[in-house]
């Protein structure tokens, strides 16, 4: 997800009045970068384009903003201060990081009195999103965003809004984090319906692809159901879906699990009970040992299925 929202990053730059923005990219993974930068030339972009080494040279060219996508709260805590360190100490400017990560809002909350104590013209927004990888490539991602001022969310739109269609400021630091979590502990929960519904209803004889047409017209229509349908033959009638292509391609269980861990841990530091979300995560980390971690979590399908 991380490559195709930089890559929009990058393209999706008119009318907007940070148009001019030259863009310095970096992981850790070499081969990604020799990757992305491949995408970057056949979409004509490589002129704004450049790599850099480390985080230390990147913080030492003084960026604006910073945009990483990372998959745990670790990475995410150690990229932030790996920059935040380095950036710097005579510039007034400031540097605005922009954290599309799903990690905890404690974390969140952490990472934001860290920049904000390095200088108080540095500012942390966590605005992890929504809408998977056909999301990410098509540009249609919900942001969900915790920052410290109106002033701040006006500064981040124009370059989330290349990004995705919708920019929502859920509230003060860490707030977009929470937010994340609720999603996704509701959404790994629709999915294993929707794997149960339509395993029942294949054993039962009922044409995948007639199943997920009623229930696209019906009171069980959901995401599961209408973009990511986790059956591959209705997943190819609908036209869209990781269970089209093996289920390569999508939301990982490992992340969907990782993300229900946190949102569990959440919970218990606010005295909440999640049975649901506790089931899910059981059957996910279930799934997981199977080794379908780097499945499409849509494979929890063929796991009930005994696959």
């Amino acid at each position: 997800m991380g490559m195709q929202m930089a890559l929009n990053l990058a393209t999706q730059r008119e009318n907007d009045e940070l148009s001019d923005l030259q863009f310095t990219v970096y992981d850790m993974n070499e081969a990604n970068i020799v990757k992305f930068m491949k995408e970057a030339e056949s979409a004509g972009i490589s002129n704004l384009l450049q790599a850099a080494p480390d985080l230390k040279t990147l913080a030492e060219a003084n960026p604006d903003f910073v945009v990483k996508s990372l998959p745990t709260c670790e990475a995410s805590e150690a990229v932030v201060s790996g920059i935040v360190s380095n950036l710097p100490p005579s510039s007034s400017k400031g540097c605005l990081f922009i954290d599309t990560s799903t990690i905890s809002p404690a974390v969140s909350k952490k990472l934001h009195r860290q920049v904000k104590s390095i200088s108080p013209h540095h500012d942390y927004v966590d605005a992890p999103v929504s809408g998977g990888v056909k999301g990410a490539t098509d540009a249609s991602l919900t942001f969900m965003t915790g920052c410290s001022s109106e002033e701040t969310f006006t500064k981040i739109q124009p370059l989330l809004k290349r990004m995705g269609k919708a920019v929502l400021h859920c509230g003060e630091s860490g707030s977009g984090s929470a937010v994340k979590l609720c999603n996704n502990a509701a959404l790994a929960a629709q999915m294993i319906g929707i794997c149960e519904a339509m395993s029942l209803g294949e054993s039962l004889g009922v044409d995948p692809t007639v199943l997920a047409d009623v229930m696209n017209v019906s009171t069980a229509k959901c995401w599961s159901s209408e973009v990511n349908n986790p059956h591959p033959v209705a997943a190819k009638g609908i036209g869209s879906g990781a269970s089209a292509n093996d289920y390569e391609g999508g939301f990982g269980t490992a992340l969907m699990l990782k993300d229900l861990n946190l949102a569990l841990d959440a919970s218990v530091e606010e005295g909440k009970s999640m049975p649901v979300t506790s089931l899910s995560r059981q059957l996910y980390s279930l799934a997981d040992n199977r080794g379908l971690g780097r499945k499409d979590f849509g494979v929890m399908l063929q796991f009930l299925n005994g696959k």
